[in-house]
């Protein structure tokens, strides 16, 4: 369970940044980061602390690095894309127990099922367009796959799909040189998940650890591909004609779509429901048409 107050460093580090005392602490739960909702200031000012606790990841993981998610917050402060704003940065863990980041808190609630689905594709989909017309003034990492043959290994047909012969034809697609593509600032892992709503009004766009400078098409796939999963192919497709509407170009290609399915199953275990099950035989269907576009 998440402790219900970061340490006294880190507070007292909020006091410093913000000028005034903290009036309210809340745990938003533990995943990648630990996050904490903060009060603070006069009149308070909503913030949010977020530590990077996982000290294994910090070693090895090159897409869990404080301090490029800081850059790309500060490349974000005067633009329009709807992101938390940095306030400070701790990267390294010398002020703080580990390193952490200060942001503003964007205001709604996590996404969920729309009632009004071409709607939440629209605002999603206008919101990548904004994304990806900043112009990256800053260095950022080069984007890179999820999988390192170095780590992984060779790449093998996830356990759980009963077409192991589709993704030998997907891994022998991708062992092709890559096509090019425009390229240009990147969320890199933007999909539902990583948005912000008040009602039916996209309000953030959150986790930018992974911002980088890469092809436009691996966030339309990475967005797809969690579409086509939750809610079928057939809405996966709108969201591609919305945002080739929103942003007047057309910059999907199924090699980065075939890609970034490559780099899912690292994270798909064996699914243990029906509903994991049926959302993966979603995911193999979209796969399959990705292919075949190929």
């Amino acid at each position: 369970m998440a402790s219900p107050h970061p340490p006294e460093t880190v507070l007292g580090w909020v006091r410093d940044v913000v000028g005034g005392r903290i009036s309210s602490i809340r745990s938003m739960g533990v995943g990648s980061t630990t996050l904490h909702a903060i009060d603070a200031g006069e009149p308070p000012r909503r913030l949010v602390v977020r530590r990077f606790h996982d000290t294994g990841r910090l070693r090895s993981d090159p897409w869990y690095v404080p301090a490029n998610e800081a850059a790309v917050l500060e490349l974000l402060d005067d633009t329009e894309v709807p992101a938390p704003r940095l306030l400070a940065a701790d990267p390294y863990g010398r002020i703080c127990d580990v390193p952490a980041l200060l942001t503003t808190r964007v205001p709604g609630r996590p996404a969920v099922r729309p009632w009004d689905m071409a709607g939440f594709l629209t605002a999603m989909a206008q919101a990548m367009a904004r994304v990806h017309e900043v112009p990256l003034d800053t260095a950022l990492p080069p984007y890179a796959p999820y999988h390192d043959p170095a780590v992984q290994g060779e790449r093998r047909p996830p356990e759980w799909s009963a077409s192991p012969d589709l993704w030998e034809r997907v891994f022998a697609a991708l062992a092709q040189a890559a096509p090019e593509t425009p390229t240009g600032f990147i969320h890199r892992d933007f999909h539902p998940g990583q948005t912000v709503w008040s009602g039916d009004r996209l309000t953030g766009i959150v986790d930018w650890t992974t911002g980088s400078h890469g092809p436009y098409g691996i966030d339309l796939a990475r967005m797809r591909l969690n579409l086509a999963a939750e809610y079928g192919v057939e809405v996966a497709a709108q969201y591609q004609q919305i945002y080739r509407e929103a942003s007047g170009r057309d910059l999907r290609h199924p090699y980065w779509d075939l890609t970034d399915a490559a780099d899912a199953i690292l994270d798909m275990p064996l699914p243990r429901t029906q509903e994991v099950a049926d959302r993966y035989g979603r995911f193999e269907h979209w796969v399959a048409i990705a292919l075949s576009e190929l």
